[in-house]
């Protein structure tokens, strides 16, 4: 995972965070199966659910969002441990949410700031 790290006032690191392709693309099929063995969808038994069928009832959209955060969450928690940085409070995300959906794409690298 490359990071670039740029050091703020008031102690504050600002992190840009790129996340490798592979990365991405096993976060969309981990959130998909997730969300497959927990969806109730009429016709299937929990957990049963077929990935097509899983993509038509809750939108493509609703999983590549899902996604999204957990790439997120991934790739924050990987570069802080990288570049041992013990954060004092909550991290921000620099970066809005409209534009990371639009610029994200699952198997290809995803860069975000935070």
């Amino acid at each position: 995972m490359k990071v670039t790290t740029e050091k703020l006032p008031a102690s504050q690191v600002s992190l840009t965070i790129e996340v490798p392709a592979e990365l991405s693309d096993k976060a969309y099929e981990d959130t998909g199966k997730k969300y497959a063995k927990t969806a109730r969808i009429p016709g299937f038994r929990k957990g049963k659910v077929p990935r097509q069928v899983l993509l038509r009832q809750l939108g493509p959209e609703a999983l590549k969002a899902a996604s999204l955060d957990e790439v997120v969450e991934l790739g924050l928690k990987q570069a802080l441990k990288q570049e041992d940085i013990r954060p004092a409070g909550q991290a921000q995300v620099d970066t809005s949410e409209a534009d990371m959906f639009t610029k994200f794409v699952p198997g290809e690298t995803f860069t975000f700031t935070d």
